[in-house]
């Protein structure tokens, strides 16, 4: 069971954190790669919201339209008219009044009383059905967002998954949970940073060599 909570930057302070720390990050890291390549997981995305926020974090923070990056995000959530709804890129207007006017125009074109995802943004985003109590593996993720979801599972499940999203993640990729979320205890490694008020989880380096990578 996964709670229905979304809506564009709800979790202001986990944007504000990619596009100001990790993407900044990221850029020195990945410095020797061409094109950059950057992988983001929105697990539990509901109907979109979440992953086209992260796509026009992404956007804004590294100019996707110029070619430097390969951007790829992932939406996954187990209700299925969520994804088709979140596939469908088509929101109520009263779904982004708090975003600004130049990100509205930008990123999308008014059809009727509805905003509509444009290709530039929608191109950047995939969905995928997922049970996350038993999550698939699609690979490895520079970030992972999985916010207000781990409220609804029991402490056992909650382990299972944060175990299961730290393998999902590159060495160090970064973990990003809903305001005032913290990871249960156990054996894996995070690493914590600050943003203001908002806990970055991050993946140590050192995972790679540990790994064999």
């Amino acid at each position: 069971m996964v709670g229905g909570e979304t809506g564009f930057f709800r979790c202001p302070a986990a944007f504000d954190s990619l596009a100001k720390v990790v993407i900044l990050e990221l850029q020195a890291r990945k410095a020797a790669e061409n094109p950059h390549n950057l992988r983001v997981w929105s697990a539990g995305c509901a109907t979109g919201e979440e992953p086209y926020s992260i796509a026009m974090s992404v956007c804004d923070a590294v100019n996707c339209s110029a070619g430097a990056w390969k951007v790829h995000i992932v939406g996954s959530d187990i209700r299925r008219h969520a994804l088709q709804a979140a596939e469908r890129g088509l929101y109520p207007q009263s779904a982004l009044r708090h975003i600004s006017r130049e990100l509205v125009q930008t990123y999308f074109a008014k059809v009727g009383q509805h905003l509509l995802v444009k290709p530039r943004l929608r191109n950047l985003v995939t969905f995928t059905p997922m049970n996350l109590v038993a999550p698939t593996y699609i690979g490895r993720f520079d970030c992972i967002f999985c916010m207000d979801v781990l409220p609804h599972f029991s402490t056992a499940r909650r382990i299972a998954l944060v175990q299961r999203l730290h393998l999902y993640l590159e060495p160090g990729g970064y973990l990003f949970l809903g305001d005032g979320e913290k990871i249960p205890a156990m054996d894996v490694t995070f690493h914590y940073h600050k943003n203001a008020d908002y806990v970055l989880y991050q993946k140590p380096l050192a995972a790679a060599a540990k790994a064999g990578r």
